[in-house]
């Protein structure tokens, strides 16, 4: 039987930290890319949105090699990791789903491709095909960051709010009401950064490994999981998000290495 351990305070604290770094209001870093959703617009952002950025070189038929370089770097190392660390949108999820029923809907995987579909088809074909950062316009993260304090910070910007600008509330809306019912909703149906970092778990240096004798297959893991994985099923999931609190359970546990981890093993009950 594993050892039952308690929830750390650690991983929100983390998160907490991050999204304050993310806009602590040092314009000079905004040349930086960041490893999560934050938008480039907010009026305290210290660094470059990556998704921006690179719908910034599509629109402008170049090759993007420096974000290119940036996401095999940090995914090579860590997959998905900073959607589960330093992300400010999926923090804000992580917050919103402590205010709904503790059972979450839509328990199952199905419908996770969605993200994939996000990302060639806005940000990518898109993009490309009106020259613009399509993504950018219908963006939840890039609504709440900078498109609602742009306007209640400059009065100027107020005469030009139109049709489009209610649509992103109207969006940024249904996603919070979501996050309240569904674990990490934006993460795992249409964040296309999600999409870049995720086919990373499956050749990162970090990985989950699963003790095959000590587990159960209780679940519990899935209970926990932000984005409601069995991990026994496949430890290195292009879903998961690396936030780690599935090692709550003695059966799972975090290396560094390339050594083969077979999907199929499993979690011990006892998170």
């Amino acid at each position: 039987m594993a050892i039952r351990k308690r929830k750390s305070s650690a991983h929100s604290i983390v998160q907490a930290l991050a999204t304050i770094a993310a806009n602590s209001g040092f314009p000079q870093m905004k040349i930086c890319p960041y490893p999560g959703l934050n938008c480039y617009a907010c009026p305290l952002a210290s660094f470059a949105c990556p998704i921006g950025s690179l719908q910034k070189f599509i629109a402008t038929r170049q090759f993007p090699y420096a974000m290119t370089g940036f996401f095999a770097t940090v995914g090579a190392v860590v997959g998905r990791a900073a959607c589960g660390w330093v992300c400010p949108f999926g923090f804000l999820q992580d917050l919103l789903a402590k205010l709904g029923p503790k059972r979450k809907l839509l328990r199952s995987q199905r419908g996770n491709w969605i993200r994939y579909a996000v990302l060639i088809a806005l940000v990518g074909v898109g993009t490309y095909a009106v020259g613009q950062p399509l993504f950018c316009k219908i963006c939840p993260a890039g609504t709440l960051e900078g498109g609602i304090p742009q306007v209640l910070t400059k009065p100027a910007l107020r005469v030009l709010i139109g049709p489009r600008y209610w649509v992103k509330i109207g969006l940024l809306a249904v996603m919070i009401a979501a996050s309240i019912l569904i674990k990490r909703p934006f993460c795992r149906f249409a964040c296309p950064l999600g999409a870049i970092w995720s086919p990373f778990n499956k050749a990162s240096l970090m990985r989950l490994e699963v003790d095959e004798g000590a587990c159960t297959q209780c679940g519990a893991c899935k209970n926990v999981c932000p984005v409601e994985l069995e991990v026994y099923r496949d430890p290195n999931s292009d879903a998961c998000i690396r936030c780690l609190e599935c090692t709550r359970c003695d059966a799972v546990s975090v290396s560094w290495s390339r050594k083969s981890t077979s999907a199929g093993k499993a979690c011990v009950g006892g998170l």
